[in-house]
């Protein structure tokens, strides 16, 4: 087995691992919204989180060139939009329920990328599951629209950071776009947050959210997202609602119904069906190399 076959086998956990900080995170936001509103929270989860990835090695913004400018932008401007979606979604909707509509958009991309029959199916599966999870009752169309707005943009950031990671060999891309996403919601921080931020909880909660739903999830991102198809990557995002359930019934007291409950297990097979699949490929198919990124000229 080769070093990249090693970190493709990995490659779940990290999804895991990811999936469950970011909904820490978010549980921590929703502690801010009554404190800083919702503009509040989203500018100071990207301003920390740009502070704490720029503050930790592993970027070479020197390396940053005029042909990388486009993806850059493109990132930041996806980032804010998805951060500020997804923000006011779980403002307004319970936060499986959010998270479960904002996954639709990688899984749209995994099944756009299927390589064939069974990859679909699993994709399939795993929707069939994400709308038992989505149970339907008494929803503010605004929260329902919100979480839309972030399925589209969480579509499009998957195709992005995949991208920045076949750019850069580090974290290079990354921490340039999340210092332009910063420098966008500066102005936004200083007029909703203002003194504010002096309160002790409140710099704590936001601290907890820009490292936990930015910083650490967007760095696991981008190492699996360089190992791993955006076919496979989206199906093991379908484990979200699974950890959402799980954050939002012991942080927030959210407690699922039975058709959510079936919802998981669908979700749960799609997600190990697909890894399975992936696996048994990996094993069969020639050695290959992992993509490089370009090297900077």
């Amino acid at each position: 087995m080769t070093v990249a076959d090693r970190r493709e086998a990995f490659a779940p956990a990290l999804v895991a691992f990811q999936i469950t900080s970011l909904q820490v995170g978010a549980a921590a936001a929703t502690h801010l919204f009554d404190r800083i509103g919702t503009w509040g929270t989203v500018s100071l989860r990207v301003i920390l989180a740009a502070a704490v990835l720029a503050a930790l090695p592993g970027r070479r913004l020197g390396t940053v060139g005029r042909r990388h400018l486009p993806g850059i932008c493109a990132y930041a401007a996806v980032i804010s939009g998805m951060n500020f979606a997804f923000f006011a979604a779980i403002d307004r909707l319970p936060l499986s329920v959010a998270t479960t509509i904002e996954l639709l958009g990688p899984l749209v991309v995994a099944l756009a990328s299927a390589r064939g029959p069974l990859d679909a199916g699993w994709a399939l599966l795993a929707m069939a599951g994400l709308g038992l999870l989505t149970v339907p009752g008494e929803l503010p169309a605004a929260g329902l629209a919100f979480a839309a707005a972030a399925a589209v943009l969480r579509g499009a950031y998957v195709l992005l950071t995949r991208r920045l990671g076949r750019d850069f060999p580090d974290r290079t891309g990354l921490v340039a776009a999340m210092i332009l996403s910063a420098a966008l919601w500066a102005p936004v921080a200083a007029g909703q947050v203002g003194g504010r931020l002096l309160d002790g909880r409140v710099l704590l909660l936001a601290l907890a959210v820009g490292l936990f739903s930015s910083a650490l999830p967007y760095s696991l991102d981008l190492l699996c997202l360089r190992y791993v198809t955006a076919h496979t990557f989206g199906i093991l995002l379908s484990l979200s609602p699974v950890i959402s359930l799980a954050v939002g019934y012991a942080a927030l007291g959210q407690e699922p119904g039975p058709a959510r409950l079936a919802g998981i297990a669908l979700v749960v097979a799609a997600s190990a069906g697909a890894v399975h699949a992936n696996l048994t490929r990996r094993a069969t198919d020639p050695p290959r190399r992992p993509e490089r990124p370009e090297q900077p000229r």
